[in-house]
């Protein structure tokens, strides 16, 4: 009985998430989504992925999460729902979004199910963090 060949496993990857920041724009323009083993940022356009904030006041986390669609605005319910449960402005789209202002020092994260990040100088496996200068 002969053994059965042994297939490389899958690349399971579908999306290369490459961010970048400047001035609080958080910047998704270079990233790929892979579909039929092919990489494009066409692909990445229609791509549909989560936002996470979390943020520490006085010793309690809290967190929202938001599903933004690449090529869409950020909806108006998911820019107020930030703005009164965190104190964080926002708009854009889910490509390239803006922090207006925020109360807090706090943390994105970039959705990391079935994706890659290439880590820049200001995102490290697609966790940004913000900080608010204390006056």
């Amino acid at each position: 009985m002969k053994n059965p060949s042994k297939k490389a496993p899958p690349f399971l990857c579908e999306r290369i998430f490459k961010v970048f920041t400047k001035n609080n724009v958080v910047d998704l323009s270079e990233s790929l989504s892979i579909i039929n083993n092919k990489a494009s940022k066409s692909f990445f356009e229609k791509e549909i992925f989560q936002l996470s904030f979390s943020l520490l006041i006085k010793g309690a986390t809290k967190l929202l999460s938001i599903l933004v669609t690449a090529n869409e605005y950020i909806s108006e319910e998911d820019c107020n729902e930030l703005q009164n449960k965190l104190g964080i402005e926002i708009e854009g789209c889910g490509m390239q979004f803006t922090i207006l202002n925020f109360a807090y020092s706090f943390t994105l994260q970039i959705d990391q199910k079935n994706s890659v990040f290439i880590d820049t100088d200001s995102v490290k496996n697609g966790c940004i963090y913000f900080n608010k200068e204390r006056t």
